[in-house]
């Protein structure tokens, strides 16, 4: 297993790999600890520019291989599900739901067990009035992400005009 640390608008943030670079999980952490560029494997770079993308508006999508074995079925038919919200996208709990056929309170439990956060965009699933909900890299971070992303999408879009 080997953890990186990286610095990001949301806050320090410990990425942590498989023997195979597989990327096992994301967490928000108050250290961070410098690390050269030189010393990431190549495949590690590369998810360390695509993250770098993503929080600078040129990036939609991070495809970087996961693993998700600790992961119960439910929950990861749930984040597959969320997985393919769109960039700049909000949808609600009761609608993630609904389309599940489950509950809106089981949706935010597997959210909240959500091992990959950002990669697997649980931040773009708000309740249905409208509020944000919770998120486990904190109530500031979703709301950084999502404004984020919505303000990324319109500039996009208004520049094709």
């Amino acid at each position: 297993m080997q953890i990186i640390h990286i610095s990001t608008p949301i806050g320090n943030l410990n990425l942590v790999f498989d023997k195979i670079f597989n990327l096992i999980e994301i967490t928000k952490t108050d250290e961070l600890k410098t690390e050269e560029e030189g010393e990431f494997p190549e495949t590690i770079k590369k998810l360390k520019t695509l993250l770098d993308d993503y929080f600078s508006g040129k990036a939609f999508i991070i495809d970087y291989p996961v693993k998700m074995d600790n992961v119960s079925r439910f929950d990861k038919k749930v984040l597959d599900f969320v997985r393919q919200i769109p960039f700049g996208h909000t949808v609600s709990y009761r609608w993630t739901a609904e389309n599940l056929q489950t509950s809106p309170r089981a949706v935010g439990q597997a959210l909240k067990r959500n091992p990959l956060p950002i990669i697997i965009p649980c931040h773009r699933i708000i309740k249905s009035n409208g509020e944000l909900g919770g998120y486990s890299m904190g109530i500031e971070a979703k709301k950084w992400l999502i404004e984020h992303e919505k303000t990324t999408l319109y500039k996009l879009l208004s520049h094709k005009t």
